[in-house]
């Protein structure tokens, strides 16, 4: 019980530490601040009201999001490919790392990854940071590697991070709601207590209950009673960790964290050596719900990091606070949408002078007088003027003009990206506009490529922990019928019989464990298959003057009937 004490203090203290912090908390206003100019609601409650009283509509002309979507959706057409390449340049690694890449592949389309990575893009470019989840859960089929988008108001970070991309993370926490169901399904007895004492009303808010807010900004405790869900907190941390590296005689390394794997391992495979034991920092995860402890495990993962991989626009040198690119374009699009509104008005509206009995119903006479057709019937000689607001809107546009220029400024993306016509007529000056948007996203993008290089780096390692078993990846290389590739097939003989090693076990055939392999994030637009990305690269060998038999051309093409168009090409030849 003790020991469960001190863990509940640590990850306790980690998480109230993290959400007292005033740059979380400073991020989370400008974060939502953010996400509603992005979202179109860019008049406050108090502001609307103000307008109401006066007759005035408050008119949206949002500028932000589709500067956001352009960047974002330049992310999606280029979106692209994780590839493993051999260090060592050995054949056999190298055709393991090959079949790797077009695992990875299958891994991606599987379970959406592309689409997922680009919500993430998106949360980042607009609150500043965003947050993908990669683990393994159980399917039909077996293990199944998943990535998924997670809110990025529900993860609270370490606020002594200071590193660009939070690679020097203590921890990370996030917030989870949980139904009775998931409770005892998650932590059995623990869960059902902790379930328990909050329908009963018995506080669990402890010092933290205020940290976490609502869609509206309202307190939540830890046991909402409407829904009925638990809010449970996980926070993956990171401990000093005994590790043992067993060199397998097929060359395959097996980490071990316990030494009675260690003592199965080498009595299992004869000849497997055990390198000295060394102090690694892994990550474990616990749960509490306010004031009781769940659980507390070590990851189940061999990469032995958090399974929440940050993508981060821009972080303040001062405080660590991340900021996407719609912060600085909210005063000017604010200011664009009130002069627009104040504009309109102006122009439905009119000043009316006139001698007191000028007419019978002054009622009759300002509703006419506000209409461009209105008839006003005056007494004679009794004075009545009607002024027009035509030069108080047109500078009210002049200036709503300029703030639109201002959020172009601040965002760095104009105008002409968007093949918006503007007034730039030389085709240089518009490309030039082009080029500028272009450049200045450069960090955006080169922050996803480490993410992307994280992310892969982690599908690596969870591959090979868990894809151990007989697979065959298919690669569709050919003329319609694709080539297998074995992973994990053992190797046979002449006669059919299965090669031992000298631990006697089965030796295997492309190994994902056996040698060391880099992470690539391919350069190219995305592909579906490893035959569409061959015959990309074999694009770049024409472009470069490298002359390549149209035979190959065909074969390597997703065109319909291949086939009989390279038999036509041969007799053509042949002729």
């Amino acid at each position: 019980m003790d020991k469960d004490k001190d863990i509940l203090g640590r990850v306790k203290g980690y998480f109230e530490q993290a959400v007292g912090n005033a740059a979380w908390q400073r991020w989370q206003a400008e974060a939502r601040e953010a996400f509603d100019f992005y979202d179109g609601d860019q008049w406050s409650s108090d502001e609307k009201a103000k307008l109401a009283d006066v007759g005035q509509a408050p008119i949206v002309i949002n500028k932000i999001a589709s500067k956001v979507d352009n960047i974002a959706g330049t992310e999606v057409a280029g979106r692209t490919r994780i590839l493993y390449q051999s260090r060592s340049g050995v054949a056999n690694e190298a055709e393991t790392a090959r079949v790797l890449s077009d695992l990875a592949l299958y891994v991606a389309e599987r379970n959406d990854q592309a689409v997922e990575l680009s919500h993430v893009f998106r949360d980042g470019l607009v609150s500043g940071i965003g947050w993908l989840d990669v683990g393994v859960e159980d399917s039909d089929e077996g293990a199944l590697i998943f990535n998924r988008a997670e809110d990025p108001f529900s993860v609270v970070w370490d606020p002594m991070s200071r590193r660009a991309d939070m690679s020097d993370m203590r921890f990370v926490c996030r917030e989870r709601w949980l139904s009775s169901h998931d409770m005892e399904t998650m932590f059995g007895e623990a869960g059902m207590a902790a379930f328990g004492k909050g329908k009963a009303g018995v506080p669990l808010g402890g010092s933290a209950a205020w940290a976490m807010r609502g869609a509206g900004g309202e307190s939540i405790n830890y046991y909402d009673g409407a829904r009925e869900v638990m809010r449970v907190v996980e926070v993956q941390y990171l401990e000093p960790t005994t590790v043992w590296r067993v060199r397998l005689p097929s060359g395959a390394i097996q980490l071990c964290t316990d030494k009675k794997d260690v003592k199965r391992f080498t009595a299992l495979h004869k000849g497997a050596e055990v390198d000295d034991a060394s102090e690694l920092m892994r990550a474990r995860v616990a749960y509490f719900a306010g004031d009781v402890l769940l659980s507390d495990e070590a990851l189940p993962y061999w990469h032995g990091g958090f399974t929440l991989i940050p993508y981060v626009y821009k972080r303040h040198k001062k405080d660590g606070r991340p900021y996407g690119l719609v912060r600085a374009a909210v005063h000017p699009q604010r200011e664009l949408n009130k002069r627009r509104s104040k504009a309109m008005h102006l122009l439905n509206t009119a000043q009316v002078i006139a001698d007191i009995d000028a007419v019978d119903d002054p009622n009759v006479l300002a509703r006419e007088a506000a209409r461009p057709d209105g008839m006003i019937l005056k007494r004679a000689g009794k004075d009545l003027r009607i002024i027009r607001n035509t030069d108080l809107a047109v500078s009210q546009v002049q200036i709503m003009e300029n703030a639109g220029r201002d959020i172009q400024d601040v965002m760095g993306v104009f105008d002409e990206a968007l093949g918006r016509e503007t007034n730039a007529v030389s085709g240089i000056a518009i490309q030039q506009r082009q080029m500028a948007t272009s450049l200045n996203q450069m960090f955006a993008f080169d922050a996803l490529r480490r993410t992307k290089k994280r992310l892969g780096e982690q599908i690596l390692a969870l591959m090979k922990q868990h894809f151990t078993h007989e697979m065959a990846v298919r690669i569709t290389d050919t003329f319609g019928a694709g080539t297998m590739i074995g992973l994990n097939q053992p190797l046979r003989d002449d006669m059919g019989r299965e090669v031992l090693g000298e631990d006697g076990q089965s030796l295997v055939q492309n190994d994902p464990r056996v040698g060391a392999f880099d992470v690539v994030v391919e350069e190219v637009a995305d592909v579906a298959s490893a035959r569409e990305r061959e015959a990309q690269q074999l694009k770049l060998l024409i472009d470069a003057g490298v002359p390549v038999p149209p035979e190959v051309l065909v074969e390597m093409s997703g065109v319909r009937h291949k086939r009989e168009i390279a038999a036509h090409l041969s007799r053509t030849v042949g002729e």
